[in-house]
C-alpha cells in the first residue's frame, strides 16, 4: 500500500508542476519527439528469498519532452517489446526449468528535470522519474526431464529514480553526460507451470507449480551517455548499471539509443 501511495504521489507532483508550468508558458512552449529503443537484462539470474527468475526486455517507443520554467523540463515515454520465442524460466519440484514462447513487454514512464547550473558548455541538473515495466508471457513450453510442462509468467518491474546528472562537452559536435543517484525498486513476479502428465515421488499429475517474488529496496544507479548535438541530427547513446544488490545480489545491465528532433 505505501508503495501505491507513493508512486501516486509522484505522479501527482509531476502533474501539479507540469501543469502550472505549462500554463504559464504555454505559449512558448516547445515539444521535442524522440523515438527510442532500448534493452536491459539482469546480468544473471535474480535471486531473491529462495527464488530464481530471469528479466530482460526490450523496447521500442516514443519520448516527448519539453522545457518548463525555472529550469525545469519534463519528459514521458511509452514503449512496447515483443519476442516471438524467448527462454524464460520456471520451477518445477524446486529445480530451475528452461522454457520458451512469445514474451511482450510494455514500457511507461515520467520524469521531472531541473537544471541547476550550466555555464560555457558543462551543466549539472537533477532528475526525479518513474518508469513501470510489465514483461508478459502467457504461452510457455518446455520439459522437465521426461515431463512435459506449459506455463506462464509475468514480470512487473518498477522504479522511482533520483539522480544528478553532468554534462561535459568533448567538442562542438560532443557531449558525454555522467549520471549517478539512488533508485527504488520493485520487482513483482508470478510464473506457474503445469504438468498434465507423469509423476514423480509424491508428486502426481495433472499439477501446477508456482513461484512468486515481491521485493522492494533501494540501490544505486550510474549510466554514462554520448550525446550528439549537431542539430538536426541528435543521437544519444546510454549504458547504465541499475543494482539490485541489496536484495538480490546482481544488477541490470541496460543500453538504450535516442533520435530526437522537433516539431
Amino acid at each position: 500500500m505505501f508503495k501505491k501511495i507513493l508512486y501516486y504521489l509522484v505522479y501527482y507532483t509531476l502533474f501539479v508542476i507540469g501543469s502550472v508550468s505549462f500554463i504559464q508558458s504555454a505559449s512558448a512552449l516547445e515539444f521535442k519527439v524522440s523515438p527510442f529503443a532500448l534493452y536491459e537484462q539482469g546480468q544473471e539470474n535474480i535471486y531473491i528469498d529462495g527464488v530464481r527468475t530471469k528479466y530482460g526486455l526490450g523496447v521500442l517507443g516514443v519520448e516527448v519532452n519539453s522545457g518548463l520554467v525555472g529550469g525545469f523540463s519534463f519528459w514521458a515515454r511509452t514503449g512496447y517489446g515483443y519476442h516471438p520465442k524467448a527462454n524464460v524460466s520456471l520451477t518445477v519440484e524446486g529445480r530451475e526449468v528452461a522454457v520458451t514462447g512469445p514474451v511482450s513487454g510494455v514500457y511507461l514512464g515520467g520524469a521531472l528535470n531541473y537544471l541547476a547550473w550550466a555555464q560555457n558548455g558543462y551543466s549539472v541538473s537533477s532528475e526525479l522519474s518513474f518508469v513501470a515495466r510489465n514483461v508478459n508471457a502467457t504461452d510457455l513450453v518446455g520439459t522437465a526431464g521426461s515431463r512435459a510442462i506449459t506455463g506462464t509468467a509475468v514480470n512487473d518491474f518498477d522504479t522511482i529514480d533520483l539522480v544528478l546528472s553532468s554534462e561535459i562537452p568533448i567538442n562542438e559536435k560532443f557531449i558525454v553526460n555522467l549520471t549517478g543517484g539512488l533508485s527504488q525498486w520493485n520487482l513483482k513476479t508470478t510464473a506457474v507451470a503445469y504438468a498434465q502428465t507423469g509423476s514423480s515421488g509424491s508428486f502426481s499429475c495433472p499439477c501446477s507449480f508456482t513461484k512468486r517474488i515481491d521485493s522492494t529496496s533501494i540501490d544505486p544507479i550510474f549510466a554514462i551517455s554520448i550525446n550528439n548535438r549537431n542539430a538536426p541530427h541528435k543521437l544519444d547513446l546510454e549504458l547504465y548499471s541499475r543494482s539490485l544488490k541489496s536484495k538480490a545480489g546482481t544488477q541490470i545491465i541496460g543500453v538504450e539509443l535516442e533520435y530526437k528532433f522537433k516539431f
